[in-house]
Order: structure tokens, then sequence, then C-alpha cells
């Protein structure tokens, strides 16, 4: 009855992160749109944790709720940075979306790839039990590096694709046929 209790507790926990995270996020952006896309990547960073544990054979204990946090934090933050990068380029340089997600998806590739590689190597140790009390971290790191592998994806091809579905982009003012310029011999404008 008390692992029940504190699983709720846990439960209203998340729940409470989520919805505070998100408020900030759709505050920062000025925007539901693009907190949305970070959160819908979420599941399958999550599905990476499960299928951590699993190929680990890990059990889902209490430890694992701390590299839900971990996991949760490391695409929330690349989320961010990523969409906050890309509708930058969008408004400084004017690109389409595609373009501006494209540039910023290859510009966070390597700090993404170097900072995931960083904590996975953190965790290894952990995930092998070669120190005291591995046993009760194991199931944490375990997940935590199956859910860091999969929110490499998500944050370089998940989020730049949602993104492009969810854009909006900027439509140029078009010339109406009758009112473009002449062009007369060799292609010069004629006034």
């Amino acid at each position: 009855q008390m692992m029940a209790e504190n699983q709720r507790t846990l439960g209203m926990i998340l729940g409470f992160a989520a919805f505070f995270a998100f408020a900030v996020l759709a505050i920062q952006f000025e925007s539901f749109r693009l907190p949305i896309i970070i959160f819908l990547s979420l599941p399958v960073c999550l599905a990476g944790m499960v299928y951590g544990l699993m190929a680990g054979g890990q059990a889902i204990g209490a430890t694992v709720a701390i590299g839900v946090f971990i996991v949760i934090a490391a695409t929330v933050s690349d989320g961010v940075l990523l969409l906050a990068f890309a509708e930058e380029l969008r408004e400084t340089k004017a690109l389409r979306a595609f373009d501006a997600v494209l540039s910023a998806a290859k510009i966070r590739l390597r700090p993404r790839v170097m900072t995931t590689v960083g904590a996975i190597a953190g965790f290894i140790p952990l995930a092998l039990n070669l120190g005291e009390g591995g046993d009760l971290l194991q199931p944490m790191a375990v997940g935590a590096i199956g859910g860091l592998l999969l929110e490499i994806g998500a944050a370089l091809f998940l989020m730049p694709a949602l993104y492009l579905l969810f854009a909006r982009d900027r439509t140029t003012k078009t010339v109406a046929p009758d009112a473009q310029p002449e062009v007369g011999e060799k292609g010069a404008t004629v006034p």
C-alpha cells in the first residue's frame, strides 16, 4: 500500500513538473507550438528508457524515476536550443522553415553528441554495477543510457520533422502578374 501511495505521489509530481515545464516553455517561446513539438518527442525518449531496461534485464524501480528526470531534462534542453536557434535563423536571416531547422540541426549535432556521449560514459560504471551500492543505481543508469541514446535521434531528427510539420512559413509578398516589370531584350528590365 505504501508503494502504491509513493507511485501516486510520483505521478502527481511528474504531472506538475510537466505542466510547469510546458508553461515556462510557452512563456519563453510566446507560443504553444514549440513546446508541443518538444513534448511530442518525450514519449520516444522515454520508450528508449524502457528498451534500455528491457535490454539490460532491469526492473523498473524507484531510482528509475531519477533517470526519467535526466532524460526529460536532456530532451527539453535540446529542444529549446534547437528550436530557439531555428526560430532565430528564420527571423534574422529570413530562412524558410526547412533551411532554418536544417542549419540548426547541423550546428547542434556535435554539441549534442558530445554531451550525450559524456553522460553515457558517466553512467557506464553504474550500469555495469562496478561499485558499492550499484544494485540500487543500476536500473537508473541502464534506463538513462537507453533514453539518452534515443534522445539524440529525437533531438536531431524527430524534433526537426515535427517543426516542419507545425511550421508556418512566413509568406513573402507576391507581385501580381500585371504589376511585374517588363523584360526587354536579353533579360534587361524596362522601367
